[in-house]
């Protein structure tokens, strides 16, 4: 395994509580490698039509049975994961049962809780409004033109909100403490960026360091929000799902979720009872930091379409990745403008741009794998009560996927993203 995945891996499980309320980490969402490229010509992009397949008979066969693997050390009741490289068949595999108690099997048709990969539409939202030049806002404008009463407002800079670089606090344990009293509750996003002001900051000055925290994004959906005039919801729709094809895609605070469908299964809340069905809870307290419901197939639509820059100006395309906030500078993993990355130390070249997403009794990863154009999805509907069960399926799939698809660069990246 990669160091960074392993890092990564740890980073997860220090925020188990905050993975619940869908605040994850960079966590497993890069435990399947790579770096973002800061640069990315196309023909880093797509492999020779000469090459021979990156998806062989002999790799689909071994991620047949990692998936195996991966899945019985899960404990999840479903999974379904797909692999898509331009110019070859795709794999798409699943493994158990959308709904326990009907034994439907896991379908690339179900939608589903996708939890924080959230931040990756949002913060392509925000991107593109600041790019537009139509509204008032820009990467360095501090906090305080909108909230001027949240703590260290005037050195915090949307910048910062976009890689955790603020210091702002994350509600954590409080956070699944509130989705278990009361899963349907709505809250306003006043209350939860009033929740956040009242959470003790990291112990960094703004811009020095590194704090996951779904606070960050609750206010960049309220600074889009009244810059724009325009709900999250409808931003999104406009902005997002509708232009790039992603029909079985929504922003859902309310956490409905249309059939064909997946039950969500948790074990946060033993006062519920041991597993619960969540498939009825809300995504109220996730808000503008995890609120969609997708499918596997709109995964891969938003993967291509955030690999070509998704409506970003090529200038903000360089910064998505290039204005991000170290987690390990040995290692290479960091968190960039609304996206995880792993950058290669040699060669400061992106492999992969990634995010894992979780909502009680949802587990996810999504990645673009830049030096390939290779896109990655996987869906289930399992916890474990620990935030871990997803992530032992990319465990299981990482050491045979990330040779293949994000490569080791051996030169700087030529050209520029976007």
């Amino acid at each position: 395994m990669h160091d960074a995945e392993r890092l990564i891996m740890q980073n997860s499980r220090r925020t188990v509580a905050a993975i619940a309320a869908a605040a994850v980490t960079v966590g497993t969402a890069l435990a399947l490698g790579g770096c973002a490229a800061t640069t990315a010509s196309d023909a880093a992009t797509s492999p020779p039509a000469t090459s021979a397949p990156l998806l062989d008979t002999a790799l689909r066969t071994q991620l047949e049975t990692a998936l195996d693997e991966g899945f019985a050390a899960s404990g999840m009741p479903g999974v379904i994961v797909g692999v898509w490289v331009p110019g070859e068949d795709e794999w798409v595999s699943a493994r158990g049962v959308a709904d326990v108690e009907t034994e439907e099997p896991m379908s690339r048709e179900n939608q589903q809780k996708i939890g924080s990969i959230t931040k990756t539409i949002v913060g392509t939202v925000m991107l593109q409004v600041i790019g537009e030049g139509e509204f008032d806002v820009g990467l360095d404008d501090t906090l305080d033109r909108w909230y001027p009463d949240f703590p260290e407002a005037s050195n915090i800079t949307v910048r910062m909100l976009l890689n955790h670089s603020s210091g702002v606090g994350e509600a954590g344990r409080a956070q699944v403490d509130r989705i278990c009293a009361d899963p349907h509750a709505i809250p306003a996003p006043d209350q939860l960026i009033a929740i956040s002001a009242a959470t003790p900051r990291a112990d960094f000055a703004p811009g020095d360091g590194f704090e996951y925290a779904n606070g960050n994004y609750f206010l960049l959906g309220g600074i889009l929000e009244q810059v724009t005039g325009a709900d999250l919801a409808t931003l999104i729709h406009d902005r997002i799902t509708e232009p790039f094809g992603m029909d079985r895609s929504r922003f859902a605070p309310d956490g409905e979720v249309t059939a064909p469908l997946t039950h969500g299964y948790s074990g946060f809340c033993p006062d519920l009872g041991e597993t619960v069905d969540t498939v009825e809870w809300s995504n109220g307290e996730s808000w503008a930091g995890g609120a969609m419901v997708s499918t596997l197939d709109d995964l891969h639509a938003w993967g291509e379409a955030l690999g070509q820059g998704a409506g970003v100006t090529p200038d903000l395309q360089v910064a998505r990745y290039a204005d991000r906030a170290i987690i390990s500078e040995e290692t290479g993993s960091a968190y960039g403008l609304g996206a995880g990355v792993v950058y290669d130390t040699a060669t400061d070249c992106v492999l992969i741009v990634s995010h894992a997403g979780a909502e009680p009794g949802y587990g996810t990863n999504f990645a673009y794998y830049p030096m390939t154009g290779a896109v990655l999805a996987m869906l289930g509907n399992g916890d474990g009560g620990t935030g871990d069960a997803a992530s032992e399926i990319t465990k299981a799939l990482a050491p045979l996927l990330g040779p293949v698809l994000y490569p080791t660069p051996t030169e700087a990246c030529a050209a520029p993203w976007g």
